[in-house]
């Protein structure tokens, strides 16, 4: 059976890969080696697990485990914010508050909990990023 640590972001990244865009995106995935398309337009993934915590010390109460999962739309820059500002709507509205996504183990359920945010778009030399942070909670 697969750790908390790592079921947690398999869930994501599975919900993640299940979001149909038109055109279809790739996807770069924390630590897996990417090379940006040439029309500079993909998603990049970060997962930020915060910290564990159970509501009472010495009981068998399960463990929540809190974090964060972020979605960044990147499109090249010099084409304006709206289509990247759209694409992340896209990418929240997949992620809505409360949705539960379950494992193979049935005492392990992670939900989102509240509707995610989409960040003023970031500007770089050569992109424009548009963060999706998704918030998250599994009990374990």
């Amino acid at each position: 059976m697969a750790t908390a640590e790592a079921t947690i972001p398999v869930l994501l990244n599975d919900r993640l890969e299940d979001l149909v865009l038109s055109p279809a995106l790739p996807i770069s995935w924390p630590e897996v080696p990417f090379t940006p398309p040439s029309d500079g337009k993909y998603l990049e993934v970060r997962f930020l697990p915060n910290f564990v915590a159970r509501d009472y010390v010495g009981t068998a109460d399960p463990h929540r485990h809190v974090g964060l999962y972020q979605v960044s739309v990147v499109h090249p820059r010099g084409a304006g914010i709206i289509k990247a500002v759209e694409v992340a709507g896209l990418v929240a509205a997949h992620f809505p508050a409360d949705l539960a996504l379950d494992s193979a183990d049935p005492e392990f359920r992670l939900v989102v909990t509240s509707k995610p945010s989409v960040a003023a778009p970031l500007t770089e030399e050569k992109s424009l990023r548009v963060p999706v942070t998704i918030p998250w909670r599994a009990i374990i």
